[in-house]
């Protein structure tokens, strides 16, 4: 068999502005590595007039984690003191990255950032930040230097998209470092995961092939088990895109 076919490219959107402050990125490119594909970074700090293109020539997209979305595009108060990291050129260039893969037909794994970006893509709605807006038992932010181990557990639906992936449904443990969440869940999507507190914490949309998760499995795979068999059920479905599309 065709060894490209059998390592799928998938495409990881980054903000290099973030590489810096987060000492842990590199296991985000290593997790894919392991679970299986040949991971191509994307770098949506800057302007990216030609990213439809890119993401055509791809297997899979990732949509990664990272600073706010901009809360123009969900109605929010733009001189919010608790907003982060908001980056226009990303938002506009990870829109047409989302686009171009809807477009190919190409899995989509979502991962923090990216779920809440998804979510308001599709129309739907943020809290600005939990801990003032939603607060709750559980600190949903609990620092980017405990991401290697967990924080939480979350309940998986059973028969939905991320179950497959995952190889199973039920409770797993997740950690945790986001401090917006899903307020209003765009139409469409469908909210799969739980955490104790009932916030949502995995989106879907089947059609699309997309999965939307609120917690970083690119850094928790070392160390949980659930985490690695989510890259290694998206990467898998990624390689049956890459056969299909394979010509005969």
């Amino acid at each position: 068999m065709n060894a490209y076919l059998d390592r799928p490219v998938v495409g990881i959107t980054y903000s290099s502005q973030d590489l810096e402050d987060f000492a842990l990125w590199r296991s985000l490119f290593h997790g894919f590595v392991a679970a299986g594909a040949t991971p191509v970074g994307i770098d949506c700090a800057v302007e990216q007039p030609r990213i439809d293109g890119m993401v055509r020539r791809l297997d899979g997209l990732v949509v990664s984690g990272g600073g706010d979305v901009d809360p123009a595009l969900y109605g929010g108060a733009t001189d919010d003191e608790l907003l982060r990291g908001v980056n226009h050129a990303r938002d506009v260039a990870e829109r047409s990255a989302l686009d171009a893969a809807f477009a190919s037909g190409i899995p989509v794994l979502a991962i923090c950032r990216g779920l809440q970006f998804v979510n308001v893509v599709l129309g739907g709605t943020l809290y600005a930040d939990l801990a003032r807006d939603r607060p709750g038992p559980i600190a949903h932010r609990a620092g980017e230097e405990v991401l290697d181990r967990v924080c939480h557990d979350v309940e998986v639906e059973p028969g939905t998209l991320l179950a497959a992936w995952l190889g199973d449904a039920g409770t797993i443990a997740v950690n945790s470092e986001h401090h917006q969440g899903i307020r209003d869940l765009a139409p469409g999507l469908t909210a799969v995961a739980h955490a104790p507190d009932g916030l949502a914490e995995a989106v879907q949309l089947p059609e699309r092939r997309l999965v939307g998760v609120q917690w970083h499995p690119e850094i928790l795979w070392p160390n949980e088990p659930s985490s690695l068999d989510l890259l290694v059920g998206f990467v898998e479905e990624c390689r049956v895109q890459a056969r299909s599309a394979a010509p005969a």
